[in-house]
């Protein structure tokens, strides 16, 4: 695993955090950066239920480092697209993950930054966040982060804070819903393992379902939405879980899951 990304443990989940501090914690969207890989790892993992994302130092997620920026100037058409088609099959892969990711905004989140907080099931943060949709501002444009944005914010949100590049503090940040939460800067962490432990007591089959059919029901129509759900509502009635869930109830005592 690269040391651009340490994984720690605790209890039933874990901690991942984005460790190159010296440069506010680069966007890890390409394969030798780690990020994939160390997920892949904990989604294999029964024991880890859930997954914390954070990142050292003062920063959360800078989006692309100056490296990526210089190497875009001389890069042809081709390879343009085929970094940009790596950094939407990054997204994709955070959006459709099958564990809950718990997003700790330790601090500043910039362009693509922001789409992987965008991107956490539960995103807190504390005094020291702040989100930057700064692409304008280099001539570029923040569109692949815009898609997600427009989704969670809507369009005329979104609109104004991809076209003014500002940056919008936490409390706005809260009231906008990019953050679930605002906990002080030294509970932070805490707070994340608090919500991580809490998807323990869950379903994990139920929880990846629902995190499936969200991933495969995005932008449908809804007749088409529908159908999917329509789907997933009878085959999860025959799963153990959902037997199990349903004894329990009735029993009044806590589940025992199947993982």
């Amino acid at each position: 695993m690269s040391d651009a990304i340490l994984v720690t443990r605790s209890s039933r989940h874990a901690v991942l955090t984005l460790n190159r501090p010296e440069k506010r914690n680069p966007m890890p969207y390409r394969p030798g950066d780690g990020m994939r890989a160390a997920l892949d790892e904990l989604a294999r993992d029964p024991a880890v239920r859930a997954v914390v994302v954070t990142g050292a130092g003062k920063a959360f997620c800078s989006g692309a480092d100056l490296e990526a920026l210089r190497e875009m100037q001389g890069a042809t058409a081709e390879q343009n697209r085929a970094d940009s088609a790596a950094v939407r099959a990054f997204f994709e892969y955070l959006r459709a993950y099958p564990k809950p990711l718990v997003g700790a905004i330790n601090g500043p989140a910039v362009a693509g930054g922001v789409g992987l907080a965008l991107l956490c099931d539960v995103a807190i943060g504390c005094e020291h966040t702040r989100f930057c949709l700064s692409e304008v501002r280099i001539g570029f444009v923040p569109a692949l982060v815009s898609e997600y944005l427009v989704h969670a914010l809507g369009e005329r949100a979104a609109r104004e804070m991809m076209l003014a590049a500002r940056w919008v503090n936490a409390e706005e940040a809260r009231h906008l819903h990019l953050l679930h939460e605002l906990v002080p800067s030294e509970g932070l962490l805490a707070r994340a393992g608090e919500r991580a432990e809490a998807f323990a007591e869950l379903s994990p089959e139920a929880i990846r379902r629902t995190k499936q059919l969200l991933f495969e029901t995005a932008g449908l129509p809804l007749h088409q939405a529908l159908e999917r759900a329509e789907l997933a509502n009878a085959e999860a009635r025959q799963t153990p879980d959902c037997y199990e869930g349903i004894r329990a109830f009735l029993e009044k005592r806590s589940p025992r899951w199947s993982v």
